[in-house]
């Protein structure tokens, strides 16, 4: 049944007789006998406003390559060019003009298909109003038949969504509302069956004839339906153009080399066969080579912007103001804020982790008192809080990739960058961080017994807080520079048990072998959370050394006391900065341990900055 069409408006910032010209696009790459390789090979065609083109071929034959040649995704080699209006383009020119909807459907799964395709609109068109996004976001919804699942659920691995056909065309709608002069799409029709691939591209092609957007697909086993709504078809064999032109020419080209359209046969299924070499090269290489030869002379007559369209006109490129990217940074928030506090791989299954963990050690290391044989037990407390709760970090790694697909996807779109999507995570991050350390810190702090006083609990709190979110910006480093998620776990699982190696708990800092004391020790986030809880708790407190009392009345204390402790206490006390002394943790002040993590922090967020600026996939 097909399905009804909106009355979309028309969009104004695409001037009529627009033409978008490719030409001689080539791509080349080394072999791996020392040679080279033409993925693309010389490649021209000219696509006019409200057109579709349609990229055919076999496996390898190069319609990705091609594809992403146009949209400067790769550098085509010297001597090729993209124009739109006679205006020569750029790399940073046409993410401002076009949109790319890939093979993968990258999305955030517990978002809804309208609030998917909604806040792609809003990322695109920040100065619109609500009122124009929402009715723009209504028609592409309805034009891709997307009623009846618009307010599901795009899906997770935890979470049945939408089938994934739908998803499909989610995909194809959040590169369709953002009001694109050329549309490029890769495979828009994969998991579609016929008749949702035929309305899929019927509704593609009534958005580009209303608003005169130029759009390039490559399409892999097509219907007749489906092709018959393409203008033009390029088929590309061993990256050469074996083909361009319409169904009425492709007819009369295979004719002409002596293979008709066979009755009843699907034409792109004929063109394939003509031009696949995979089986039986030897014997479809001289037909491969005629269609070649065919095409050149009907190449003579170079591709031209100025057939039949108006003069060509200038392209201008509008710039991101600061207030722009403050908007974009805002959607971007208040997605975050919807993806966190609906998906439980976010920080749900977190919490419910460092709750666990806070009645585990509130249990076992209750009410802890004040003989010196409970010092390390105090401190077997705050490293368990920092070494184990860190380590729980790896828990939001899927949710960080999830994110960082959907960056790197609306990013290559123009939409942001980084720096905007660096911001409203660590923005959006840090309160659901801190109420995972307030559950944590109220259930142990009273009931083990830590330094009584508001003072106290609140620096723990605070220092706590810092040590998770360096842990964090620790975690989602690992997972940006290695985006899978086994391999980013392995990673950050091993790194976490190597600091507490060098922390100083399992053994005294002042023990470690010098190598790793005066390298990784002091590189090492744990290292300075640990004295810097420490610090806090046991500064200021005195305990009895009742463990080992001699026979003749004196202690021997689990810590040496000093002096001025002995002069003040008597024998059998020993204060916390004597503890803190032998430990070595005595020389740098709270604020120069929160200055250190602080630092740390940075450098990570830096260091994940540079990562997503430099790649793109």
């Amino acid at each position: 049944m097909p399905i009804a069409m909106s009355t979309l408006p028309t969009n104004s910032t695409a001037p009529k007789g627009s033409v978008a010209v490719f030409e001689n696009l080539s791509y080349q790459v080394k072999s791996k006998h020392g040679g080279v390789v033409r993925l693309v090979d010389n490649v021209s065609v000219k696509v006019a406003q409200g057109q579709m083109l349609a990229i055919l071929g076999p496996s390898g034959a190069g319609k990705s390559t091609l594809l992403d040649l146009m949209s400067f995704r790769k550098k085509t080699m010297e001597g090729g060019s993209v124009r739109l209006n006679g205006s020569t383009l750029t790399a940073s020119t046409m993410s401002e003009v076009s949109s790319f909807v890939e093979q993968d459907d990258e999305h955030y799964g517990v978002l809804t298909v309208r609030e998917t395709i909604g806040f792609a609109a809003r990322l695109a068109n920040t100065t619109r109003s609500r009122v124009d996004t929402r009715m723009r976001v209504d028609d592409i919804v309805s034009a891709l038949g997307l009623q009846s699942c618009a307010d599901n659920k795009i899906g997770t691995p935890i979470q049945r969504g939408v089938s994934g056909g739908q998803k499909r065309r989610v995909t194809v709608g959040t590169g369709l509302v953002t009001y694109p002069r050329i549309l490029f799409l890769d495979e828009p029709t994969s998991g579609l069956d016929s008749a949702s691939a035929r309305e899929a591209v019927a509704s593609i092609r009534r958005i580009a004839q209303a608003e005169g957007i130029i759009v390039v697909a490559t399409i892999h086993s097509p219907s007749i339906d489906t092709l018959q709504l393409f203008d033009q078809i390029m088929v590309l064999a061993k990256g050469r153009t074996a083909f361009r032109g319409t169904m009425s020419e492709a007819e009369v080209r295979c004719t002409a080399i002596g293979h008709p359209m066979p009755a009843f046969h699907n034409p792109a299924d004929h063109l394939l066969d003509l031009v696949a070499t995979d089986f039986g090269a030897d014997d479809k290489m001289p037909l491969l080579e005629a269609l070649y030869a065919a095409q050149a002379e009907t190449d003579t007559d170079s591709v031209s912007e100025h057939d039949s369209f108006e003069a060509p006109s200038e392209i201008t490129i509008t710039g991101k103001p600061f207030m722009r990217s403050l908007a974009i940074v805002g959607v971007l928030c208040e997605r975050t804020v919807l993806n966190y506090t609906r998906n439980l791989l976010a920080y749900g299954v977190r919490m419910g982790m460092y709750i666990g963990m806070a009645v585990m050690l509130a249990t076992i290391w209750i009410r802890l008192g004040y003989s010196d044989g409970k010092i390390n037990d105090r401190l077997s407390v705050h490293f368990f809080s920092i070494a184990f709760l860190a380590f729980m970090s790896v828990a939001g790694i899927p949710a960080f990739l999830e994110e960082r697909s959907v960056y790197v996807r609306e990013r290559r779109n123009g939409l942001y960058g980084p720096t905007a999507f660096l911001v409203s995570n660590t923005v959006i991050m840090l309160p659901f961080l801190f109420a995972c350390t307030v559950f944590y810190a109220v259930i142990i702090y009273w009931a083990i017994g830590l330094h009584p006083g508001a003072g106290h609990f609140f620096r723990f709190l605070a220092f706590l807080f810092l040590s998770l979110v360096v842990a964090e910006a620790q975690v989602q480093l690992i997972a940006g520079l290695v985006p899978i998620f086994i391999a980013a776990l392995a990673l950050t699982a091993f790194i976490n048990g190597f600091w507490m190696c060098v922390q100083g708990y399992f053994i005294r800092a002042r023990s470690l072998p010098r190598f790793w004391f005066y390298s990784f020790h002091f590189m090492d986030f744990q290292t300075f959370a640990f004295e810097i809880l420490a610090k806090n708790d046991l500064f200021g407190e005195v305990f009895i050394c009742d463990t080992g009392v001699l026979p003749d009345g004196s202690c021997q204390c689990t810590y040496p006391p000093s002096e001025a402790t002995i002069a003040t206490y008597g024998q059998c006390k020993v204060s916390g900065e004597d503890v803190l002394q032998y430990l070595g943790f005595a020389g740098i002040n709270v604020g120069g341990y929160a200055g250190i993590l602080v630092g740390i922090l940075v450098v990570y967020r830096l260091v994940l900055w540079v990562a997503l600026k430099l790649r793109r996939s």
